[in-house]
């Protein structure tokens, strides 16, 4: 026991403090991760990174290796409150899952070659590009999600404000008052109608879908994020998913991708499955309460919440990470 849980002893602040930190971010990027859809590994990531002094193929390992439980965790809530589209989560991990095995191979290998292991200004090349294209993608990705984000949160208090007018309070309160069984009755259509829009696929698509499945699967190996953050833009701005739904649907791609690649890097050799186990625990709980509260979130509050970590991260990273010239 003392032998397979060595790693903990490389925290900064000893073994036992360690596992319960551990533990807690695990908790803590659970309840982020199934709140936002993106998988946590945006935090993971970086975390043993830096502070277990793993390489970035180890870290990303680590990170994946956390997912499987934590999303499934998430799912079985978005599952009971009907929030998994089906249909377009399946199409997408077609083409997401050879994708993130093959990136992890790829990523894996490229590590122990002699180029991967080259000093470029003081770190190995393999993680000076890592550090390079993380946080350039990450940044753009956080950009995006802020404006998209106040922009969905004006049109909501604008549509709010309307329905609080008094000429329309009125009218819907006689509405109430003369027929309130139709008016259920429309609800309902609507709401069918609705479902119903959302799986009619065409060409293109369909053709978009699966494009996004390969960089889905290939951003989930390379940076242990899950990839998530490419498809809920995806399901909210193309589908027109509500961001919950999106979020849910994502987490059904997160789940099955990233158990493949966990098990991609274990055969390679890369993965601290001791880190992932105590991360785990602690996401099984964290990833329960962050679905039930992202089922009753505000339409704009997930984007903007993603934007905040993401932007966050990113600063951190570069920070704690990039060469001193």
């Amino acid at each position: 026991m003392e032998h397979s849980f060595q790693i903990f002893h490389e925290f900064v602040w000893g073994f036992w403090p360690g596992v319960l930190v551990v533990f807690g971010l695990g908790f803590f990027v659970g309840y982020l991760a199934s709140f936002l859809g993106l998988g946590g590994g945006f935090i993971y990531t970086p975390f043993f990174h830096s502070f277990f002094h793993l390489t970035a193929v180890q870290a990303v390992a680590v990170s994946l290796a956390q997912m499987p439980v934590s999303a499934l965790s998430g799912l079985y809530v978005y599952f009971k409150n009907d929030k998994i589209r089906w249909r377009q989560g399946f199409l997408l991990l077609i083409t997401s899952i050879p994708s993130a095995q093959y990136t992890a191979f790829a990523f894996g290998r490229f590590e122990d070659t002699p180029l991967g292991k080259q000093l470029y200004y003081g770190i190995p090349l393999s993680e000076f590009v890592y550090l390079i294209v993380f946080t350039v993608f990450l940044g753009i990705l956080a950009i995006y999600n802020l404006i998209a984000a106040l922009k969905k949160r004006k049109r909501y208090y604008e549509a709010l404000s309307l329905v609080r007018s008094e000429p329309n309070v009125k009218s819907l309160d006689l509405d109430n008052q003369t027929n309130p069984k139709g008016l259920e009755s429309n609800e309902k259509k609507s709401k069918i109608t609705n479902h119903q829009t959302q799986f009619q696929f065409t060409k293109k698509s369909i053709f978009i879908v699966l494009l996004v499945g390969i960089f889905f699967g290939m951003f989930s190996s390379l940076f242990g994020i899950g990839g998530g953050f490419l498809a809920v833009p995806l399901f909210v701005y193309y589908f027109r998913m509500s961001p919950v739904e999106a979020v849910a649907t994502s987490f059904l791609g997160i789940f099955l991708t990233s158990f493949g690649t966990t098990i991609q890097f274990l055969l390679l050799g890369k993965l601290h499955w001791e880190l992932a186990l105590v991360g785990s625990f602690g996401g099984i709980f964290g990833a329960r309460i962050g679905s039930l509260k992202a089922v009753n979130a505000k339409p704009y509050t997930i984007l903007l919440v993603t934007s905040f970590f993401q932007f966050l991260v990113v600063t951190w990273y570069l920070v704690a990470k990039l060469p001193k010239f």
